[in-house]
């Protein structure tokens, strides 16, 4: 796949294969003499009836239809009277391909019952797990066909959704409602309109936008804060303002200050000084308040804007038990990864001049009770300079505090190492004869110089992923002669499915569209010598793009380490790029 196109680019335009379109103009050649309004009816029921198999599972996208019809679903019933579906179709094309003809036809023929129906792919699996790779293609899918539809109808309707107001049912075709009954617009379908609304950027969408940012569903909020654009008013900055000073919810907290930084960034011109250092303060005074990812975030709102309001939450974050009247808050916060404070120790000598031990925020205290009067803090501040750390996982430094290690297992992996480039460990330790051996090695020896308050996990991949540590391991000699225990168990045989490893690594199994619970690690190393050649996702494009959108809020940082030849460096090089990693070849 090409890489210069997103995969929601390159799936809208590929993915509906020529025969199926010929076979819908031919189909809708025939129904110019059927009223249009009954085939939009049918339509819709049968947009609506895949959507409610797919989501109860009863039905998989890329199943073949069947021609017996006890073997049909639901949906094609209808797709049948609305002269979609032939039976030439039957045991040629899949239930995806059937989807697309529909969503064509709503596309080229909208109508209230239409727009209704394809909100609901546009929603689909968001409240469920909401990086499914299907539901993430149906609702990429649902998105842009709703994009394309040019009718002043159905963008009542998604603005209506997206400010929860009830809507009729249209489908009389329903038996479960009555026709023209109110039902309530849940939060996935909300959020899928949010999202539209975003997208298409109108003035007159702003206002309810804006109303979504305190709305008292997360997953509102969160979709709020990401579907906001420019241009935007002074007044809208300090209402993003106002929403991140009184925001808990750890996810939607990163959400806002994110935002509120790009406001900052481009800000209106009618925003003065004084309401941008009010808003910057503000923000500041929310340390520790939200998580510590938030805090992450908080930072690189300190590091553009330095200001000295910010010095005293910089130096509360050192302890990493900032405290929080929300108790999920205070257990994230005692928890937060030594990264936060390497960072907040960065920014505080930056800030202050001072070369204060960082692991003392007490000392901090005194001198900034002593000198706050004769700190100057400049506009810009310096770049800091990356510390490494004594532990290193083939050369690459383990800076995380709960790390999890992705070792790929598949047959190639009983090839001898590709080279010899800089690794951990003695130099009178004996060359490995494998790759598997290599990494099995290599961490062992970072298992023995880690911090004693650290932890690690150990999962694999090959044609499917293993978790073999459900709990992290403390390091200490005891656990390491367990862990020697354990990699002697590892074997190299079969495919590589790295998708189905990052899927267990990152957690993202059940996880939910604005979901409080975010992975309990803050490093990955992953180790693999080729592409994936096995899993229901390979592509690069893909892959990339679940896992940013898996990591956007979770901030595992994620270093890469290649142990083969060719093109596989590829995607594990972006892998570690757009996550805040470290990519080395070995």
């Amino acid at each position: 796949m090409s890489r210069s196109l997103p995969p929601r680019i390159v799936f809208c335009r590929a993915v509906l294969p020529l025969a199926a379109i010929l076979s819908t103009q031919i189909a809708l050649v025939g129904q110019r003499g059927k009223d249009l309004a009954e085939v939009q009816k049918h339509t819709a029921a049968a947009i609506q009836q895949w959507i409610d198999d797919f989501t109860s599972g009863r039905l998989g996208p890329r199943g073949a239809l069947r021609s017996g019809a006890q073997l049909q679903p639901r949906y094609m019933g209808h797709a049948k009277r609305a002269g979609h579906l032939q039976s030439k179709d039957l045991d040629r094309l899949n239930h995806l391909d059937a989807l697309q003809k529909l969503l064509f036809f709503a596309e080229k023929n909208p109508s209230p019952e239409l727009g209704d129906a394809v909100l609901g792919v546009a929603s689909a699996g968001l409240d469920r797990s909401f990086l499914d790779r299907d539901a993430f293609e149906l609702r990429e899918l649902g998105h842009w066909t709703l994009m394309r539809m040019e009718n002043q109808g159905i963008w009542f309707q998604i603005l209506r959704a997206a400010a929860g107001d009830r809507l009729p049912v249209f489908d009389e075709l329903r038996p479960r409602v009555r026709k023209e009954e109110d039902v309530s617009v849940g939060p996935a379908r909300r959020v899928a309109a949010l999202r539209l609304l975003g997208q298409r950027n109108l003035p007159v969408f702003r206002s309810t936008l804006e109303a979504a940012l305190i709305d008292p569903d997360p997953r509102v909020r969160l979709a709020s804060a990401e579907s906001i654009r420019r241009p935007w008013k002074a007044a809208t900055v300090k209402r993003v303002g106002l929403a991140m000073q009184r925001e808990r919810h750890p996810v939607v907290s990163q959400a806002l200050v994110r935002l509120l930084l790009q406001m900052l960034k481009r800000s209106p011109k009618n925003l003065t000084p004084a309401d941008r250092q009010s808003l910057v303060s503000g923000a500041f005074s929310q340390m520790g308040l939200a998580g510590w990812r938030t805090d992450m975030d908080l930072l690189d709102l300190v590091e553009a804007y330095p200001h000295r309001s910010a010095i005293p939450s910089l130096i509360e974050a050192l302890d990493l038990t900032i405290k929080s009247p929300d108790a999920l808050v205070s257990a994230v916060n005692n928890k937060a990864s030594p990264l936060l404070r390497q960072r907040a120790g960065q920014l505080l000598r930056a800030m202050t001049g001072a070369l204060v031990p960082i692991e003392d925020p007490n000392a901090w205290r005194e001198f900034w009770a002593k000198e706050q009067d004769n700190i100057v803090v400049p506009d810009r501040l310096a770049k800091a300079d990356p510390n490494g750390t004594s532990v290193k996982f083939f050369g690459v430094p383990v800076t995380g505090t709960s790390i999890a290690f992705l070792i790929d297992t598949s047959g190639s992996m009983d090839s001898a190492p590709a080279g010899k480039g800089p690794i951990t460990g003695l130099r009178r330790t004996r060359v490995a004869r494998t790759r598997l051996a290599a990494a099995k090695e290599q961490l062992v020896l970072a298992a023995q110089v880690m911090a004693p308050e650290s932890q690690y996990y150990l999962l694999t991949f090959a044609e499917q992923a293993k978790t073999w540590t459900r709990q992290p391991i403390r390091p200490d000699r005891r656990s390491t002669r367990s862990l020697t225990g354990l990699l002697s168990r590892l074997n190299a045989r079969g495919g590589t499915n790295l998708y189905a490893g990052l899927v267990a690594a990152l957690e993202t199994e059940g996880r939910t569209y604005g979901d409080k619970a975010l992975p309990k690690i803050d490093e990955l190393f992953i180790l693999s010598d080729g592409d994936p050649t096995s899993g229901d996702v390979r592509d690069t494009e893909t892959i990339c793009e679940l896992v940013k959108l898996a990591n956007r809020y979770a901030k595992i940082r994620i270093n890469s380490v290649f142990t083969g030849t060719g093109k596989g460096a590829e995607l594990l090089r972006r892998l570690a790029e757009e996550n805040g990693g470290v990519f080395v070849q070995r």
